[in-house]
């Protein structure tokens, strides 16, 4: 499988293609703009880069012709993906620049799939590219062009952000609307090629007690170390979010049933590893799992209500044989 790097500001973005990609074995680099994407290129020597066009302190302009002026990247091919995908100029500066396939944004996943598999199939050849004159003249007035209408995009889209946050403040993960973008895409992606599903949902049992006799502030920083705990055990292409509270959930694709409990073996584990040395903070959790077949139609709000009442089966069976 094939190393590949994804540049984007927009951490979602990136989520799916760590998501969609991951699942196919693939390994997944992360960068936010142009210019942290070049240092991990030569770090780490992807197989393709996928780039957003429009980023700060280097757009995906500037950084494939970085690529291509490096002997040890030159023939690393690169892919765009842009909310400017009906924009004609960007297409014919796009070809001019040596790239030969852009993404929308979003794009479904196996229009993601097939270029992404066409883009790696193709012979690696290097574009000589110029440095000077027309192309980069061209490339500056498109920058020029769209400048001033990305700030007025950007100023309204941080008004949304405000108000539609898809992300959990306290852990950074996933929060109940971020989870829910992610995973019924991944549940249409599941369906389409034949994966089944297994979703794990996990309710802190100390978090009561700790808040109760430490404080909320204890409370929180047991929420942090679990909220890390999770991200240290499952997958990177697993979806996991907070739903609220001392609740959490995960989202695993093309998982064996072996699979799901080695990862339950392993959550325990950590945790335990973790109460060894946590004194009077030390973490319990009761678990749901319902694993989800590639023909079924059940609903994510569905999904989550059938582990919601697992989950509070095995709290009431660990409550019986305390």
């Amino acid at each position: 499988m094939a190393t590949i790097l994804v540049v984007d500001t927009n951490t979602i973005d990136r989520n799916i293609y760590v998501a969609l990609l991951g699942n196919f074995g693939h390994h997944i680099l992360e960068a936010t703009n142009g210019a942290e994407a070049l240092e991990i290129a030569r770090a780490q020597l992807p197989d393709l880069v996928i780039t957003d066009i429009f980023m700060p302190n280097m757009d995906g302009f500037t950084l494939a012709r970085r690529l291509r002026a490096d002997p040890l990247l030159a023939t690393v091919p690169v892919v765009f993906h842009t909310a400017n995908y009906d924009d004609s100029e960007i297409h014919r500066l796009a070809r001019a620049s040596g790239i030969h396939h852009i993404l929308r944004k979003p794009s479904e996943p196996h229009e993601i799939l097939r270029v992404v598999n066409d883009t790696l199939k193709r012979p690696a050849t290097p574009t000589r590219l110029p440095q000077t004159g027309q192309l980069q003249r061209e490339h500056l007035q498109v920058l020029a062009n769209k400048l001033y209408e990305k700030v007025t995009e950007l100023e309204e889209a941080n008004e949304r952000l405000r108000s539609l946050s898809l992300t959990d403040n306290l852990t950074g993960l996933n929060n109940r609307r971020g989870f829910m973008v992610l995973a019924t895409g991944l549940m249409k992606f599941a369906r389409r090629v034949g994966y089944s599903l297994c979703l794990l949902y996990i309710d802190l049992d100390s978090l009561k007690h700790l808040n109760d006799t430490l404080g909320h502030a204890a409370g929180d920083a047991l929420i942090l170390r679990f909220s890390r705990i999770l991200t240290e055990t499952f997958r990177e292409s697993d979806i996991i979010g907070r739903l609220g509270g001392d609740e959490f959930v995960v989202l695993m694709a093309d998982a064996a049933e072996s699979d799901v409990e080695a990862m339950r073996q392993h959550l325990q584990e950590n945790v335990g590893a973790y109460n060894r040395q946590a004194g009077q903070a030390t973490i319990t959790f009761s678990l749901g799992v319902i694993r989800v077949p590639s023909d079924s139609t059940i609903t994510m709000e569905e999904l989550l209500a059938q582990a919601d009442k697992a989950m509070y089966k095995h709290k009431q069976h660990r409550r019986q044989t305390a």
